[in-house]
């Protein structure tokens, strides 16, 4: 017999076990009876087919497959659609989730079905320096601009959620690009998908020298990044007060550290986005970098989202409070 869940987490992977092993076994501990978790591992030779084959018999994953995939995109249409649950959360092998903000976005969803993905804010940190993280602005004000004008922008896809039955008109993800976010965030800003705002902080991007972005020259970045936004939106010609614009920001910049260095002289506030802040972080006597790492992300999630109200901003009907979620 088929079993209903409410939330599918859907986790690819490829030969990063460290992070793996973090990432799952805090959604394995997280994981509530009407939610279930689908890998899709790339055929990794690092021991990740034996650690999910592990989980499986033991029932702490409902789903896997373990075999050659053609790319990130490709793995997590295959865990989509294999998912049971009405709610779809991609979760990624090496970043941080915060599950009581993602349960409350699923609520929402559920609460009104005419919602069909919700978007939220996304922190970041990085393992070379873990004393500070970030929390950006950018996208919160992106998607304003698309509920009132229909802009459409992009966005990391961290803390998406989907709706399953809005998958025939979000589309799955393109695998002809390393940006799927890219593609996918542009996409369904591009069509009729109905989108609310939530403004928790879902989750955290963990930078690193093997991760994805990192390992892509600059050049190539740039150049994917413009041919994914070329294709859907229509970049105007520049004119005399673009390059105008462009010409005062250049002779800003190399200003900026020595503004930077006064305001924090003088203690005088600055603005900011992404936001910085501190984390506290202390090394640990025997604690290795990594258990480090999602120890602080764990901690930075919870007390950013301890006093933060919760609201669902979408065309539907403005914004929605909701006490912080604990």
């Amino acid at each position: 017999m088929t079993t209903h869940y409410r939330i599918s987490y859907v986790v690819t992977t490829y030969n990063k076990l460290p992070f793996f092993r973090h990432v799952l076994d805090r959604l394995v501990a997280a994981r509530q009876d009407d939610e279930e978790i689908v890998v899709a591992d790339g055929a990794s030779t690092d021991g990740t087919p034996e650690y999910l084959r592990e989980l499986y018999e033991s029932g702490k994953i409902q789903q896997y497959v373990s075999e050659r995939d053609k790319s990130q995109a490709h793995g997590i249409n295959k865990c989509l659609l294999m998912a049971r649950g009405d709610i779809l959360k991609i979760i990624n092998d090496d970043d941080a989730f915060y599950y009581p903000a993602i349960r409350e976005a699923a609520t929402y969803m559920q609460e009104n079905p005419e919602i069909d993905v919700v978007m939220g804010y996304n922190a970041a940190t990085q393992v070379e320096d873990l004393t500070f993280a970030k929390v950006k602005e950018d996208p919160a004000k992106d998607f304003r601009r698309w509920l009132d004008y229909k802009q459409p922008f992009w966005m990391i896809d961290l803390p998406l959620l989907i709706r399953r039955k809005s998958l025939p008109l979000t589309g799955l993800f393109f695998t002809g690009v390393a940006f799927l976010d890219t593609d996918f965030t542009f996409r369904i800003t591009s069509l009729g998908v109905n989108i609310a705002w939530c403004t928790a902080v879902l989750s955290m991007h963990v930078s690193h020298p093997n991760g994805t972005f990192n390992r892509m020259s600059v050049k190539r970045r740039t150049e994917e990044f413009e041919r994914i936004r070329d294709f859907y939106i229509k970049v105007p010609s520049r004119g005399v007060g673009a390059v105008i614009r462009d010409s005062i920001e250049a002779a800003k910049r190399p200003m900026r550290p020595a503004k930077r260095a006064l305001f924090e002289r003088f203690n005088l506030p600055q603005y900011q986005d992404p936001e910085r802040f501190q984390t506290g972080y202390v090394p640990q006597i025997d604690e290795d970098i990594l258990t480090a790492t999602y120890r602080i992300c764990d901690s930075f999630l919870a007390s950013q989202n301890q006093n933060r109200p919760v609201e669902f901003i979408s065309k539907l009907k403005g914004a929605n409070s909701n006490p912080g979620v604990q």
